[in-house]
């Protein structure tokens, strides 16, 4: 199928591309994973996924982006990618693209994967860290962790770190997926600032919960020394069940 021309008259077709290309297995597993989602799933990898979005940005993305549902999770994946890809001549135009795509995002998998193909960030990072500044108040869970994994994607530098840790701590929420990209925000983070990180662990600021997934993440991390983890581990049994 040609996926530099996907209209209105040929979405249909399109759609049933996809199909065609679902692994039952897949689809099985990523089912599971995948939870509390609205979309159905078709069951096709990233990798798939990730090039028929760079077809598509080869042509009229435009008018795909236009006539693209939020039916499937295979339409809305390939929506992000090429969201997060178009290439853009400023920050307000870049920032309206994003605008357009959170309404879309409504499981972790998309919002991860959303994520980390959004290296146009790097574009504009003093700007974008002011929106995500907006977005970690925000009453919308899949706003929040896109804030989330923005920031460990894009900000754990000397530059941000202070107000990073800051904005995590600060977000005081029971959402499962809010709490588990604090957690992994936080061990990322543990990786090249460890004594800024133990200091929150060790603190009131970050909810027991949050703190025991953040440790947990650290000792899974094959990132983390050992003599790191023992500590850890230490750490974690003194923390409130």
């Amino acid at each position: 199928m040609d996926f530099t021309q996907i209209t209105k008259e040929n979405y249909t077709e399109f759609l049933k591309y996809l199909e065609t290309l679902s692994d039952s297995k897949y689809r099985s597993f990523h089912s599971k994973i995948v939870k509390n989602s609205s979309l159905e799933i078709f069951g096709i990898r990233t990798p798939t996924l990730k090039e028929i979005a760079k077809q598509i940005l080869k042509g009229d993305y435009e008018g795909y982006l236009k006539n693209s549902g939020q039916k499937y999770y295979e339409e809305v994946m390939i929506r992000g990618y090429v969201t997060a890809q178009i290439k853009t001549t400023s920050f307000e135009q870049s920032k309206e693209l994003m605008i357009s795509f959170l309404p879309y995002i409504d499981n972790w998998a998309v919002c991860d994967g959303y994520c980390s193909m959004f290296k146009r960030i790097k574009k504009h990072m003093p700007q974008y860290f002011d929106y995500i500044g907006e977005l970690v108040t925000d009453k919308n869970v899949w706003n929040q962790r896109v804030a989330l994994v923005l920031m460990l994607n894009y900000y754990l530098t000397d530059e941000y770190i202070d107000i990073v840790l800051e904005r995590c701590k600060a977000i005081k929420s029971e959402e499962y997926y809010v709490q588990m990209a604090q957690a992994w925000l936080m061990a990322t983070a543990y990786i090249e600032y460890s004594s800024m990180v133990k200091e929150l662990l060790r603190s009131d600021r970050v909810s027991e919960t949050v703190k025991r997934m953040a440790i947990q993440k650290c000792i899974d991390s094959y990132r983390i020394e050992d003599e790191e983890k023992d500590y850890l581990r230490k750490l974690r049994e003194k923390i409130k069940i």
